[in-house]
């Protein structure tokens, strides 16, 4: 009797088992934790992971703030929160971030009327080509140009109140990072195709990475901890919504073989919103619900260094 039948039937069963949670779906946290009387600010809240976590910190009694750059698109998605939440405490606000101008006048207005900003969740983000008028393309200063003056800008109002109320932040990005290293030449070219525009958007989720590891020990002295966040490979997105029709036709196959559902995608941010054993790993980067160590290249000093100087100098900061 050939037992070659049972077990490629065997072995096909814990392929499909190993792909349909670990790559399809993910592990799912599970927590009770209240989040009432504390703020939440997230941008690019209004459509996938943003508006599918927006949805559940409302849930959790959140003051939820939804930052982007489509106040029409917000104002309708507060009011799907506010339906299905009951929570009544949303309120959302313009940014854009690939226009520094209006992430300044956001961090003004944010810190002058909200009392507290206790979860920060850099989360908007474009897999896109194209250039700003800072002369820079436009995927390095949104996913990352952008999020770095925003966080530093409002880092006073994080510091003061971390006295009485702790504080985290979480940056999406991905393990895309394990691929890339930061150019000076990629920000001021403008990515040609799906492979240079992934290659950018790689280059982009290292720079996060090194900024979130290293804010991490610029704030020590404060109840202030970071974090990176990969939500695995996602569908229903604004980020991938918004790809030409020729990259969506390449992607067709990938999608439904290893693209995770929203639902799934969030899970790994809420865990770094609400658990409190993350906080012991504060800087580090977050996959799967869980904490992996980060590869020798996005802990590199000297890197950070010469990326710290460039940011400075690109969003006109004088220091962290």
């Amino acid at each position: 009797m050939s037992f070659k039948p049972l077990v490629s039937a065997i072995i096909a069963v814990i392929v499909g088992y190993y792909w349909l949670n670990y790559v399809k779906r993910g592990p799912v946290y599970e927590s009770d934790k209240k989040l009432n009387g504390k703020t939440v600010l997230i941008t690019g809240g209004n459509a996938g992971i943003g508006k599918a976590t927006a949805m559940d910190l409302a849930k959790r009694g959140a003051r939820v703030v939804i930052a982007s750059r489509n106040l029409k698109k917000s104002n309708k998605v507060k009011d799907e929160i506010i339906k299905e939440s009951g929570n009544h405490d949303i309120r959302t606000m313009q940014v854009d971030l690939s226009d520094y101008g209006s992430v300044r006048q956001f961090a003004k207005e944010f810190d002058e009327s909200e009392k507290y900003l206790d979860y920060f969740v850099n989360n908007a983000g474009i897999v896109l080509d194209g250039m700003t008028k800072y002369g820079m393309n436009r995927l390095y200063v949104v996913d990352y140009f952008g999020p770095f003056l925003l966080t530093n800008l409002l880092l006073d109002k994080m510091k003061k109140q971390s006295a009485e109320r702790p504080v985290r932040i979480i940056n999406l990005t991905s393990e895309g990072y394990k691929f890339a290293e930061v150019y000076e030449s990629s920000m001021r070219k403008d990515p040609q195709g799906w492979f240079e525009i992934f290659f950018v958007y790689w280059e982009t989720n290292l720079a996060n990475i090194q900024f979130i590891y290293n804010l991490n020990k610029e704030l020590k002295d404060y109840d202030i901890t970071t974090y990176s966040v990969n939500p695995g490979t996602l569908i229903h997105t604004e980020a991938v919504e918004e790809l030409d029709f020729n990259t969506k036709v390449l992607m067709f196959i990938p999608q439904l073989l290893i693209m995770r559902d929203v639902y799934y995608g969030y899970q790994t941010s809420l865990y770094t919103l609400l658990d409190d054993s993350v906080t012991a790993h504060s800087g580090g980067f977050f996959t799967g619900c869980s904490h992996e160590k980060l590869w020798p290249h996005a802990t590199n000093e000297s890197a950070w260094e010469l990326l710290k100087k460039k940011s400075l100098e690109v969003t006109g900061l004088s220091s962290i």
